[in-house]
Parts: C-alpha cells; sequence; structure tokens
C-alpha cells in the first residue's frame, strides 16, 4: 500500500506538468489572419540626396510706409485682404499738402503770366530796334555819300545802340521769366507728388500680410504702415550647409516637400543661392522657386532635396509603416510565420516610399497591407521569397 502511494505521488508531478503544458499550448496559439501580403525587402540603390529645411516665403515682399507726416483719416483694408496695384490703403489728412500744392499751382500760373508779359517786351524791343536798325543802315550811305552831317549820324547812331541794348535787356529779362516759370512748374509738380502722398496705395497686386496703423494715428516719412507680398510666385527660402556649394548652384533642380500640403513633392530650380556661407553658422541661404500653379501662403515649412549620387538603402512603401503614438513600426514576419511589431527609425521619402534606416533588416519579410488591425502575435501561412510579393 504505502509503494503503491510512493509511485502515484512520483508519478502525479509529470501528470500535472503534463496537464498544465497541454493547457498552455491550447491557451497561447496564435490566430491566424489571412489575406494579408507579405514581401522580402532588399537594398537597392535610390538617389542620394541633401536635405536643407527652409521657409515658403512671397517672392516679391514691400514694406508700405508714409512718406509724409500727416493724420491717419481713414485705413481701408485688413490683414489677409487681397489688394490691386494702386488700391486705396490708407487716407492721411491732405488739406495742409493741398493748400501747398494750389499755392505752388498758383505761383505756377503767375510765372506762366510773367512770361508772357516779358515776351510781349522783347517783341516790341525786337521791332524798335529793327526800326532804328534800317534807319541807322540809310544813314550810313549816306554818311559814305556826305549827305548827312556827323552829328546827325552820331545821333542815329546812339539811338541805334541804345535800341540794341534794350533790346538785349527785353532778352534777359524774358529768360529770366522762363526759369521762373520752369522753376515754378517743378515746385507745382513736387507738390503734386507730395499731396499725393497722402493716398498711401498698394504697390502691387497681392495681398495685405501685416498692418501696424491705425485710423487717428499721426505718421512721419519713413514710418512702416504695411507689409504687402505678391501672391503670384512664392519660394522656399531653404538654408544649406556649406559642403552644398560644390555641387547646388542657381539653376539647379530641388525636390520640395511642404508641410500641410497634399501634393507629396513638388519640384523647384534654385533662383538664388549665397555665394559664400557665414562663417558663425557654416550655412548658407538658397531661393527655389516653386510652381506657380501651386496653391501655398508663406510661413509654411518645408525641405529641399538636392540630389547628389546614388546610395543603397532600404525602402519600403509608406502604406506598411504603423503609427502608435510617437512610434513608427512595421509589422515583420519570422520563419514561423508569426507577425511582430518593430520600431524602426525613418528617413526621407519620396514619391509614396519612405527610408528605413534601423529595425528591420534586408531580407526581412514585412507585412504590405497591415491596415488598422492588430497583427502582433498573430499567425499568417504566407511567407514571402525573396523580393517577390506574395498574397494569399
Amino acid at each position: 500500500m504505502r509503494q503503491g502511494m510512493r509511485v502515484f505521488a512520483a508519478l502525479l508531478p509529470a501528470v500535472l506538468l503534463a496537464g498544465c503544458g497541454e493547457s498552455e499550448n491550447r491557451a497561447v496559439k496564435p490566430e491566424t489572419v489571412a489575406g494579408l501580403r507579405v514581401q522580402k525587402i532588399e537594398l537597392r540603390n535610390v538617389p542620394d540626396e541633401l536635405e536643407a529645411p527652409g521657409t515658403v516665403i512671397a517672392a516679391a515682399t514691400a514694406q508700405v510706409a508714409a512718406r509724409t507726416m500727416g493724420t491717419v483719416l481713414q485705413v481701408a483694408v485688413k490683414e489677409g485682404d487681397a489688394v490691386r496695384r494702386g488700391q486705396l490703403l490708407a487716407q492721411l489728412d491732405e488739406r495742409e499738402l493741398v493748400e501747398r500744392k494750389d499755392a505752388a499751382h498758383a505761383g505756377s500760373e503767375a510765372a506762366e503770366a510773367g512770361v508772357g508779359q516779358a515776351q510781349k517786351a522783347m517783341a516790341a524791343a525786337q521791332a524798335n530796334a529793327d526800326v532804328i536798325q534800317k534807319t541807322y543802315d540809310r544813314y550810313v550811305y549816306l554818311k559814305e555819300q556826305k549827305s548827312v552831317s556827323p552829328q546827325e549820324f552820331d545821333e542815329i547812331s546812339a539811338k541805334q545802340q541804345v535800341a540794341q541794348a534794350q533790346l538785349e535787356q527785353a532778352k534777359a529779362a524774358l529768360r529770366q521769366s522762363q526759369a521762373g516759370k520752369e522753376q515754378a512748374q517743378a515746385e507745382a509738380h513736387v507738390a503734386e507728388s507730395v499731396a499725393s502722398y497722402a493716398r498711401i496705395v498698394a504697390p502691387f497686386d497681392g495681398r495685405v500680410v501685416r498692418r501696424t496703423v491705425e485710423p487717428g494715428s499721426l505718421v512721419s516719412p519713413g514710418m512702416p504702415l504695411f507689409m504687402v507680398e505678391d501672391t503670384s510666385r512664392y519660394q522656399l527660402q531653404a538654408t544649406l550647409p556649406t559642403e552644398a556649394l560644390s555641387f547646388v548652384k542657381k539653376g539647379s533642380v530641388a525636390r520640395v516637400q511642404l508641410d500641410a500640403m497634399t501634393v507629396k513633392s513638388l519640384e523647384g530650380n534654385v533662383a538664388e543661392i549665397e555665394a559664400g556661407a557665414d562663417p558663425g553658422s557654416h550655412t548658407l541661404n538658397a531661393r527655389i522657386d516653386l510652381p506657380r500653379d501651386v496653391k501655398v501662403e508663406s510661413g509654411v515649412f518645408g525641405r529641399a532635396y538636392f540630389a547628389h549620387g546614388a546610395k543603397p538603402a532600404l525602402v519600403v512603401s509608406v502604406d506598411v509603416i504603423v503609427a502608435r503614438g510617437q512610434l513608427r513600426g512595421i509589422y515583420v514576419v519570422d520563419a514561423n510565420g508569426l507577425v511582430h511589431w518593430r520600431v524602426v527609425t525613418l528617413g526621407q521619402s519620396t514619391n509614396g516610399l519612405v527610408e528605413v534606416l534601423s529595425g528591420v533588416a534586408a531580407g526581412d519579410a514585412v507585412v504590405l497591407n497591415p491596415g488598422v488591425q492588430e497583427l502582433d502575435g498573430k499567425k499568417t501561412a504566407e511567407i514571402a521569397a525573396g523580393g517577390e510579393e506574395k498574397s494569399s
């Protein structure tokens, strides 16, 4: 009896362990998921690109400032308003300027009247000089014929000299009045221009991006009032490292990606690039023209990519990437068909493909269509062949 009990006690742990093992196997048996497509990822040659962060700016931006002193009577636009060239932005009190303009015009009209009087005086002097000159010419002939006395000739000669002097004086007066007229007209033109400064207008078609003036403000020459940008053409102002000078030139093609844009990438050309780098930051700026048909606004962050050669890299479709909070991962299938979620580090992306810097290796089989379902720890019967896409 005791011997039987000892045998039972010895066999009991084995029986219990066997039972637990069967229970665990039944409990951890993974769920099989159908319809997954898996593929082994391999190294491929991709363009080696230099990344340069930047900000979208308008190709033309104007800071509209006051050109004369005055009180602001009206502000006609708000920030964000579209404007046309010559459209009123603000109106200054122009009463004093108009008075100056009217006075200048009155002076110009008076100077013009003075020119008319001087012309009449010169015409009279010219007529008198012509008559006396003819008389003097006859007296010269008579003197040669000894038909006139010396005293008579001296008298007519003196009259001829006086007439010529009067003519020259009239000509000088006319020139002086004409100069006065020109000066008065110039002053009137200046007064007209200054009077127009009371109207603050848009320098070109665009949009008001900033306003720093309110009705009732007293402004002075040079005080900034508005910032207007040309909305017809935008650029990405990118910051490049010093080594970019060796292959990025004016006219170079750049691939551009902008935040908050539906398009995946744009193509632009370098419009301007600094000839040398800043000695402190060892960087330089470049302006890249963006396509005119792209809807964008200034201030948007973006990146420019400049290709210079090729490099081997692991590249997958962006659809393969699964986000969990701030982490990014890929479902990898092992040799037994079990699916595991791996955290990865991503690099550059282009045309729906993204470079994987770490987390997976060449030859790993990844799930191509993870969707939104949770696959970690589940099983798929599909095993990918090297470089070929499989589907069940």
